[in-house]
């Protein structure tokens, strides 16, 4: 049984002097939230099955940390906080069950942060949408500390130049922090300033009644938010927009698009890009306008026309704080790109090996696109090893999946990842692979530790080539921690 639901209404009084427990606490959610508390000087514990980089830098600050869960490693008195994936089979929080101990879902421990008495900001920023917030907001966080703000930043992925998930900005004002939409959450949340990326179906185990359940979730989300809240808006996005059309009035509408807009919206549309265009390696630049007045030129040194577009999300929350243009382009020039985010991992054989978290067809595709627009020039080809998550997400998905592959030379694709999900009859990526609308796509089962996927890949590979690991399980593992 989930915790996410059965917790997130129950009040979490913070006190310095109360042990926070984390059970599962190094994934990068919980370690980033663990990271803050430490950092504003409160006891901290935690367990997870194996240490890693997250729980390493939380140790240096003074986490008790427990390899293996087990009900000794909770402390006497002690709050617990879980994730959507614990549950009561834990034995902590069966010990806290028996104990009367407090559990508290990590979204009620991130608004107090973010808007509670104790460790609440005064400008909360929240990014959501389907795609794209991490690295939204990673370069926001980052762009708003070039400008001087001292924010504190809250992202699930580890942030280049900072080497890290979680920043403690100590003057409390400006806090951005990434917004999970997949369990329902979000409601937990009413920040001043939103950004609402895009919106699609991506959480079939959660929305069972598919983009609408997406929709009406984020129409409470936005009617919650307090008056005289901003809302960002992506306008080229058919549902945000349709979001933004039905904006409550008690919040402040701000549309933003990708491009030039040439959709009788041009004098309600506030920031936008002209010029857009690809620069170096896959990576794009263009004009910022707002109201119609250029603020200056922006380029990214991330790859993809996406990036662009998360830039200019992240231009514009600071333009609106009262940033300076230049200092918020030169930090978004400098941004290198989010872990799992088109990370390079490595090389063989002259070839690049990128990882990314692409789990979703649109994700999958503009990757794909970023990565074919990299080689421009070169007679390199991409070749992409996704593995599918949840078999809900690949059901729900199935036509869009089949049909997303298109900028990659070769496709192989590896068994889903369950995520403890069950099998559904017929979703398998065997299927997929003969479904798919690719040439040359092909599915190789995955054996303990991907040797004969690597087996095949170390044949396929020439120089030149980008060999991209794509899904949110543990696909990761296949190039980052292959060395031929």
């Amino acid at each position: 049984m989930s915790f996410s639901v059965e917790t997130e209404q129950q009040p979490l009084t913070l006190d310095p002097v109360q042990p926070l427990h984390f059970v599962g606490i190094g994934g990068v959610g919980m370690s980033g939230l663990a990271k803050i508390l430490l950092e504003a000087g409160y006891s901290i514990s935690g367990s997870d099955v194996a240490e890693n980089a997250y729980t390493q830098q939380l140790v240096a600050l003074g986490c008790k940390l427990a390899i293996g869960h087990a009900a000794e490693n909770v402390p006497a008195g002690a709050a617990l906080i879980v994730s959507s994936s614990i549950n009561r089979k834990n034995p902590e929080i069966a010990k806290a069950l028996d104990l009367g101990l407090p559990i508290h879902h990590r979204s009620v421990l991130l608004r107090e942060i973010l808007q509670g008495a104790k460790l609440g900001h005064s400008s909360p920023i929240g990014i959501t949408g389907t795609h794209g917030k991490t690295s939204i907001t990673g370069m926001t966080g980052l762009a708003l500390r070039a400008a001087g703000l001292d924010p504190t930043i809250i992202v699930g992925g580890k942030m280049p130049q900072l080497g890290t998930n979680a920043v403690w900005g100590k003057a409390k004002q400006y806090a951005v922090a990434e917004l999970d939409e997949s369990d329902g959450t979000i409601l937990q949340y009413q920040p001043a300033v939103s950004v609402v990326a895009n919106l699609e179906l991506d959480h079939a185990d959660h929305y069972t009644n598919g983009l609408q359940g997406v929709l009406d979730t984020f129409r409470q989300y936005l009617s919650a938010l307090k008056p005289g809240s901003k809302v960002f808006y992506n306008v080229s996005c058919p549902n945000t927009q349709l979001l933004a059309e039905e904006n409550p009035a008690h919040v402040e509408a701000i549309l933003i698009a990708p491009g030039e807009v040439f959709t009788g919206q041009e004098t309600q549309t506030t920031y936008w890009l002209k010029n857009a265009r690809h620069f170096s390696k896959g990576c794009y630049q263009g004009y910022v306008y707002r109201n119609g007045k250029m603020l200056g030129e922006l380029s990214m040194s991330v790859p993809g026309k996406h990036n662009l577009f998360n830039g200019l999300c992240a231009v514009a929350v600071g333009d609106q704080l009262g940033a300076d243009f230049d200092d918020l382009a030169e930090a978004l020039q400098q941004f290198t790109g989010m872990g799992r985010r088109f990370e390079k991992v490595g090389e063989l054989n002259n070839a690049l090996l990128i990882d990314d978290y692409a789990h979703h067809p649109s994700e999958v595709a503009v990757t794909l696109k970023a990565a074919k627009e990299s080689l421009h020039g070169s007679n390199g080809r991409v070749i992409a090893v996704f593995q599918p998550h949840r078999y809900t997400r690949l059901q729900a998905l199935w036509a869009d999946f089949a049909a997303c592959f298109g900028d990659a030379d070769q496709v192989y694709l590896t068994d889903v990842y369950s995520a403890h999900e069950p099998e559904i009859p017929g979703i398998t990526s065997a299927a997929l692979a003969e479904q798919m609308v690719h040439p040359h796509a092909r599915y190789i089962p995955q054996n303990p530790g991907f040797t004969v996927l690597r087996e095949t890949l170390r044949a396929e590979i020439r120089p030149g080539d980008i060999v991209l690991s794509m899904g949110a399980g543990n696909i990761t593992q296949l190039l980052r921690q292959w060395h031929g």
